[in-house]
């Protein structure tokens, strides 16, 4: 039956409460299941969608958990809510000029769900079925741990995320506000049409904000976009000047004997688990490769006992936008790092010598100093790590041994001088914990000294599985030394190495 109740308005907050608390919390706090009986851009007729959030919204805005393509003209941009009622949950007319229908009855405002109901959205617009799980089966906490990060990034972060951020080359960041959100009691306005046109006035003010911020992030973009050009042609110049001789490089004199000498403290580190603690003090474990993604990187011991990578191999989900990519599996851990909660990352570091040791993101040294932050109108805040020359994570192991570094000649490499690199590119070369051994590899360094505070180089022949590894300099006996830490690259063979001073 319709009954009456408080006006409903989009409530970010709750959305993000609620989405946490199905993580690791409440495990008995029951879901849904949207059926789709139409294909559309965004879902495949007999698709599924489990919703464990308290209140969604369905329509053609991108901020809708349950969107819908500008073909569908008759669906409206915010043209439905379904809300959790105490144990039930309710259909919510939003839409002013499209209607909605329940089992093929025109709902005039709102209307109580019952299982195997049919929702319209619109007369000949898309239908859906709702469908509630009986019994355990219908509990968030018989979905596994990673389906649950998932439609928490799906339903809670991704919706609002071009409201976070606004990403281009470089990733240069513009923090752009979201719509915010108008409480309004009817006592405060005498109409719905006085209600209607502050509305209006509100959106128009944002909007001209917004076109404001994307300009001035186009124009900051057209600078990055040429500095780009320009540091691309400088790197092709200075790789056909190597070509033809005319700028000699400087080739490494190791040869395997000391390459061999070095490679017991090369470390293969291997992400074994994650911990995830929520503000209320719920706490869950999962273990990569079963119940979450994993990922891998190398690492190095120095010989005054500290352990040193780069952060992104410790410290993944501060990194999970690259360019303009997301990675919503880690986006979601971030979500939960910056709003009262804790991630903790479990580590297996192991060596050719049979040496390994485990250890945990929280044990190591790092600069969050120049991480950009991002929040919405409802204090929900984001991190996200930008400063190449800030990706090291270091802890101390009392370790003896290890490798000889020089931090001088860090900052103060030859244009042409060749790097030797040590690592596991794509896990290779670490096939067990007791079966190590680091893949060579080099590049060449680009550019007179730092550039933007990092080792600029070409020719470079590592990737992923090399983060985190020496970059080597050989002297005239053929001695290697640490100058630097492998971070990134771009394209085939532009490479980015923190110097070995940053630490």
């Amino acid at each position: 039956m319709a009954q009456s109740t408080q006006i409903y308005r989009r409530s970010f907050g709750a959305s993000v409460g609620a989405g946490l608390k199905s993580l690791v919390g409440n495990g008995d706090k029951r879901y849904y299941i949207l059926v789709h009986k139409v294909t559309t851009s965004y879902h495949k007729a007999g698709e599924s969608q489990q919703i464990i959030l308290d209140e969604i919204e369905l329509g053609r805005d991108p901020k809708c958990q349950v969107r819908f393509d500008e073909t569908f003209s008759t669906v409206s941009r915010r043209h439905a809510a379904i809300v959790r009622d105490g144990d039930n949950w309710k259909l919510i007319q939003l839409s002013k000029t499209n209607s909605t229908y329940l089992n093929g009855h025109r709902i005039e405002s709102e209307w109580y769900l019952q299982n195997g109901d049919e929702i319209q959205l619109s007369t000949n617009g898309p239908k859906l079925g709702f469908i509630v799980p009986e019994g355990k089966s219908g509990t968030v906490g018989s979905i596994g741990l990673t389906n649950r990060l998932n439609l928490f990034g799906q339903q809670v972060l991704k919706p609002y995320k071009k409201a976070l951020w606004a990403c281009a080359a470089a990733l240069a960041i513009v923090i752009v506000g979201g719509a915010t959100a108008l409480s309004v009691t009817h006592g405060k306005l005498k109409s719905e049409q006085a209600y209607r046109e502050m509305a209006e006035e509100k959106w128009a003010a944002q909007q001209a904000e917004m076109e404001k911020s994307m300009a001035e992030l186009a124009e900051k973009n057209s600078d990055v976009s040429k500095k780009l050009e320009n540091s691309m042609s400088e790197l092709s110049k200075l790789k056909n000047d190597i070509a033809e001789g005319v700028i000699p490089t400087v080739n490494s004199t190791a040869d395997n004997r000391a390459i061999d000498a070095i490679l017991p403290y090369v470390y293969y580190i291997h992400a074994t688990g994650i911990e995830l603690y929520l503000q209320d003090g719920s706490h869950k474990y999962a273990e990569c490769g079963k119940d979450v993604p994993g990922w891998s990187g190398t690492g190095f011991l120095l010989s005054d006992g500290r352990f040193v990578t780069a952060r992104h191999v410790i410290e993944n989900w501060s990194y999970w936008l690259q360019g303009n990519k997301a990675d919503e599996f880690m986006q979601t851990l971030n979500a939960v790092a910056n709003n009262g909660g804790r991630v903790i990352a479990h580590f297996i570091c192991a060596s050719s010598s049979g040496d390994y040791f485990e250890c945990t993101s929280s044990q190591f040294s790092m600069d969050r100093s120049q991480d950009e932050l991002g929040q919405t109108e409802n204090g929900y805040t984001l991190s996200l790590a930008t400063d190449i020359s800030a990706d090291y994570a270091y802890i101390n192991t009392g370790k003896s041994g290890g490798l000889d570094y020089d931090r001088r000649k860090s900052t103060s490499l030859d244009r042409g001088v060749r790097l030797v690199v040590l690592g596991f590119p794509f896990g290779l070369g670490a096939k067990s914990v007791n079966d190590i051994a680091p893949i060579y590899g080099n590049a060449i360094v680009a550019t007179q000294g730092l550039e933007d505070g990092v080792i600029l180089t070409t020719d470079t022949n590592y990737e992923s599985g090399n983060s985190g590894g020496p970059a080597l300099l050989a002297d005239e006996s053929g001695k290697l030394t640490v100058v630097g830490i492998v971070s990134a690259s771009a394209g085939r063979n532009i490479g980015f190495i923190v110097p070995i001073n940053s630490l």
